[in-house]
């Protein structure tokens, strides 16, 4: 939701609606069963010092360990944003649960600013179908995967609202530190930091985060994928050592760390604003498949 005052419009809050709004538009993509399970698995959350809302985005419940789900969603939430590698003190989490229709106290139990994830638990709160990041038949490494259809769901706080927007898988290096991102072409708003991208299906790809900075903004939104986030997981939950598909050693938040920049809201006349939703991507150039190698295009031949 856009605030207007004198005329000017604030633009990158974390209120912001993206895609299509819950049942409309790409949810007649999913059976029932699955837009329904999505509903109740995608929650909202915010982190409060005091009374100061410092951030608010996406996350979602997953079959974490033996207790009992868990809520997957990003570090942005708890970030200090005047000092990067560390969080927000005294911090308070409160969690919009779609089952309760309410906003519940949420703790925070793991986190990695160096690969800005996170996991929150919500005490006696039993999800009914969590998604299962290592049960899942989707490969990333298949080809067809590139040409199905994906989906970024978030929900926002304030409301409770639950929206989607759907896209391709794309190939692509943007200059972003973190090296275990890929990228969609889904377009979300700050609202769906920390959601899930999945397929039509309902299976869990990975976890969203936002199209940071301009180059970025060319090849898609990012997310990591669900292996990377199971071996990040892994490490959080026994300090064990271990490494992505690739080889480099899954690490602490011990400097240097990734930066994450995420833009800050500001106002702005409403003709400025560039109506990013409705950007066509370019993924040909002379009949030829265009890539985005560190943020420059690269035509394919």
């Amino acid at each position: 939701m856009h605030h207007f005052s004198g005329g000017m419009i604030l633009v990158n809050t974390c209120e912001d609606p993206f895609g299509d709004l819950y049942p409309k538009g790409v949810w007649g993509e999913f059976k029932k069963r699955v837009s329904s399970e999505i509903s109740r698995n995608v929650v909202a959350l915010a982190c409060f010092k005091g009374e100061t809302r410092f951030f608010a985005c996406t996350g979602v419940f997953i079959d974490y360990d033996d207790e009992y789900p868990k809520i997957l969603t990003s570090a942005s939430l708890i970030r200090d944003r005047n000092v990067p590698n560390k969080i927000v003190e005294d911090l308070r989490i409160d969690v919009w649960l779609p089952s309760k229709k309410c906003r519940v106290i949420g703790t925070l139990k793991h986190y990695s600013l160096h690969y800005n994830v996170a996991v929150v638990n919500v005490d006696n709160h039993h999800a009914l179908c969590p998604m299962n990041l290592e049960k899942c038949p989707v490969n990333h490494h298949d080809s067809m995967l590139y040409k199905s259809t994906v989906v970024a769901v978030g929900r926002i706080f304030q409301s409770g609202t639950l929206m989607a927007a759907s896209g391709k898988l794309t190939l692509g290096s943007s200059r972003l530190d973190c090296k275990v991102l890929w990228y969609s072409t889904c377009k979300i708003s700050k609202v769906g930091i920390g959601g899930p991208l999945v397929d039509v299906d309902g299976n869990f790809i990975g976890m969203n985060f936002h199209r940071m900075c301009g180059n970025c903004q060319k090849i898609g939104t990012p997310y990591m994928y669900r292996e990377d986030l199971c071996r990040i997981l892994e490490f959080l939950k026994t300090k064990k050592t271990t490494e992505f598909s690739f080889g480099d050693t899954v690490r602490g938040d011990e400097k240097p760390i990734n930066e994450w920049p995420v833009p800050d809201p500001y106002w702005c006349d409403p003709s400025d604003v560039e109506d990013d939703m409705n950007d066509k991507q370019e993924v040909v150039a002379g009949g030829c498949p265009v890539r985005y190698i560190l943020g420059s295009k690269c035509v394919l031949k």
